[in-house]
């Protein structure tokens, strides 16, 4: 397969900053995550936000600037430079422009992720597994344009922003998570995202994220022997006095209380948060009598 990937990495600025190419021999791709800047394409500069995938052919001229909008400075993207063959017949397989709208969907996020980590190893780098990821990606980024065009339903997208929110909150909700990066994941603005996912879901960010932590809190003091101050930790609470303290206005029991009762007693009013038909603490039934045996 010839495919050669030149450079993959995550950019985050928070001071001005432009770069040019003039035209790039290569392809350069470009996808927005966080923030806004301004890109060249087509020959204007337009503004980039997040969602917004650029893809420029060899030959397209490239400039990029990140500047303060709306009094702030905050631009954060995916990119990565790629040429061979393959990536050619890609770009001719379909009509193509150079900016388009993508859903931030999380696996293609896993992808660029695994592809930057696979391209920056020292030792033990594996070429064809990085010409494979960069294709997966591609293929990726194909069906997220296709899904995109399809939904035209204000409804329907909204339910389906809504549900990119809830994806993000619930894999990093157990660590320091801020409402800028849930919106961004749908990419929103904060004060949209706030205001959709209140309408949809009846929760605020801020309680649905607690709610979920609190979920997993409960699991692992009935189901582990992890220390209670080590589980308010884990579980993304600053401290454990006010771990303890929305523990117990939450279940009406302090989280020792629940320790010294039977794995398997019901708190009144507990519940857990679903996102489909998966439960969003992660500990499947397997996992539970693994944990308990």
């Amino acid at each position: 397969m010839d495919l050669r990937l030149h450079a993959c990495a995550y950019s985050f600025h928070t001071l001005p900053f432009k770069t040019s190419f003039t035209p790039p021999p290569f392809f350069l791709f470009r996808l927005q995550v966080l923030g806004s800047c301004r890109a060249l394409v087509h020959g204007k500069m337009r503004l980039i936000e997040p969602g917004d995938l650029l893809i420029y052919p060899p030959g397209e001229l490239y400039h990029l600037e990140v500047e303060a909008i709306d009094g702030k400075i905050e631009s954060g993207d995916y990119y990565l430079l790629c040429e061979g063959s393959w990536i050619e017949q890609w770009w001719k397989a379909r009509p193509r422009k150079i900016q388009q709208r993508i859903h931030l969907d999380g696996g293609m996020l896993s992808l660029w992720q695994q592809l930057s980590i696979e391209q920056h190893r020292i030792v033990q780098v594996n070429p064809e597994l990085i010409r494979h990821l960069l294709c997966a990606l591609c293929l990726s980024l194909d069906r997220l344009a296709e899904e995109s065009g399809s939904r035209q339903d204000p409804q329907v997208r909204s339910n389906e922003l809504v549900m990119l929110m809830q994806r993000y909150i619930n894999e990093h909700a157990l660590r320091p998570l801020r409402v800028e990066e849930v919106a961004a994941a749908a990419g929103l603005s904060v004060s949209r995202a706030v205001h959709l996912f209140k309408k949809l879901t009846g929760y605020t960010i801020i309680h649905y994220t607690q709610e979920i932590r609190l979920s997993n809190a409960l699991e692992r003091i009935r189901y582990t022997d992890l220390g209670l101050e080590n589980i308010a930790g884990s579980c993304g609470f600053g401290t454990y006095s006010y771990f303890h303290k929305v523990f117990k206005a939450r279940y009406g029991l302090s989280p020792k209380e629940v320790r010294d009762r039977p794995p398997d007693s019901i708190l009144e009013g507990t519940y857990v948060i679903t996102s489909g038909d998966q439960n969003v603490t992660g500990l499947s039934p397997d996992a539970r009598r693994f944990l308990t045996t």
